[in-house]
């Protein structure tokens, strides 16, 4: 595996290491009764569906990688039974920094969460990771961020009612508006 092959992969990987941990301390989360939903589900179950995205992503290319060794030492060329890893030539490049930037910006949104509230940090999270992602209409991604956001807060508050942070000082009044204009209690 040369150093492009790994730079590739390396933000999945570390994706996973994380993911992996995250999973392990949600285990430590008190189980519910037989017949409810306990509050570890929803992580358990996001945290094992990042897991496995991760796992597939680092599957994928390193298969592609051992397709390519073996068609290097056959000396074919089965252009054609190779998945191609370039994109398109209308689809936006990502730069090599992209998967990275995600990541630090997941950190600064479990870092902030506490402080900011659940709305307004999925809001600048959402926000940032569609722009972030080659969508540079700054209001389409803040609308985007709004949706995102005010859905989750309702579906996970109203619906699943899960307890989330509403923030510190004029975060937490914020979020306590929208709470009440959602009938949330």
């Amino acid at each position: 595996m040369n150093r492009r092959d790994f730079i590739g992969i390396a933000p999945y990987a570390a994706i996973l290491v994380i993911n992996i941990f995250l999973y392990y301390e949600a285990l430590q989360i008190a189980p519910a009764s037989e017949t409810r939903l306990g509050a570890g589900f929803w992580p358990k179950t996001i945290l094992l569906l990042a897991i496995a995205t991760c796992v597939w992503e680092i599957a994928r290319k390193v298969g592609v990688r051992v397709v390519r060794s073996h068609r290097n030492r056959r000396g074919r060329d089965d252009a054609a039974l190779i998945p191609r890893e370039r994109p398109a030539e209308d689809a936006p490049e990502i730069g090599r920094l992209v998967p990275w930037m995600g990541i630090a910006l997941t950190a600064a949104y479990v870092f902030t969460f506490p402080w900011l509230g659940y709305f307004l940090a999925t809001f600048l999270y959402v926000t940032a990771f569609v722009y972030l992602g080659n969508y540079r209409r700054v209001w389409v991604s803040a609308g985007i961020g709004l949706i995102a956001s005010l859905g989750f807060m309702f579906l996970f508050m109203r619906i699943v009612y899960v307890s989330l942070p509403i923030g510190i000082g004029p975060f937490g009044q914020l979020s306590a508006l929208l709470m009440r204009a959602m009938g949330i209690k």
